[in-house]
């Protein structure tokens, strides 16, 4: 620089220029991660509910294999006459 004043100023700037860019970096990490967090949890949410509907299913049929009469083969209800043609 020429001048000491230029260069203070150039200085002044590129600390101002540096503490913006840190600012919107800062801003958009904070984006990109609470997007990340949100998607995660919903993502969570959906797994949390498949596993009860599996949990509550696999129950069901473990009750009905357990209150089965012992020996008794299983109830099919057969179709009517006029639903098989």
């Amino acid at each position: 620089m020429k001048s000491r004043r230029n260069a203070l100023l150039w200085a002044i700037g590129w600390w101002l220029v540096r503490r913006q860019l840190r600012r919107r970096a800062a801003v958009a990490v904070a984006g990109v991660a609470a997007g990340t967090a949100a998607r995660r949890g919903r993502l969570r949410a959906v797994l949390g509910a498949l596993v009860l509907v599996g949990l509550l299913a696999a129950a069901f049929v473990a009750w009905r294999r357990l209150a089965a009469r012992p020996g008794a083969p299983p109830t099919v209800e057969p179709l009517p006459e006029d639903a098989a043609a």
